[in-house]
């Protein structure tokens, strides 16, 4: 089950993402979007407890996949997969037409799961992470695919 994320699942966010990531947004942060913020749209994908979140951000027909995390022992499970394509189909409710996203450049199954839903490499933000790591930019356009399907035309 998909559902927008509440005040409960933010403890559990902020642990999972110091363990994979090395950091949080933090409680803070993630209380403030989910709690005071129009364009910020929180989901947790949830099945016998949470396997991962997204957090998204709409305005007009602007998208962006803000945070996107599946906790370590449910990767490669499709819980990715079935989240992506619930935001997907969020972003095609909202009349979003384009969509964009960081990616870290060693992260190729998240690269892969995005140029699945027709995500294109855009160009490089170079030591984005901790002033360290490469970011792809990742462009989703809407005339160019069926928004909910990950499907090209």
């Amino acid at each position: 089950m998909i559902r927008k994320m509440e005040e409960e699942d933010i403890f559990l966010i902020t642990e999972a993402e110091t363990e994979l990531l090395g950091s949080t947004l933090g409680y803070e942060m993630i209380h403030n979007e989910i709690k005071h913020h129009d364009f910020a749209h929180y989901f947790v994908i949830e099945e016998n407890g949470i396997k991962g979140y997204v957090g998204l951000w709409i305005n007009d027909d602007i998208g962006q996949i803000a945070n996107f995390l599946i906790l370590k022992p449910y990767q490669n499970l499709g819980y990715g997969k079935q989240l992506m394509k619930h935001i997907m189909g969020y972003f095609k409710e909202h009349n979003v037409s384009v969509i964009s996203l960081e990616v870290k450049e060693s992260n190729e199954k998240a690269i892969k799961l995005y140029e699945s839903f027709g995500f294109v490499k855009s160009y490089k933000r170079v030591k984005y992470y901790d002033n360290k790591e490469d970011a792809h930019v990742m462009i989703w356009r809407g005339e160019d695919e069926d928004i909910s399907s990950g499907k090209q035309l």
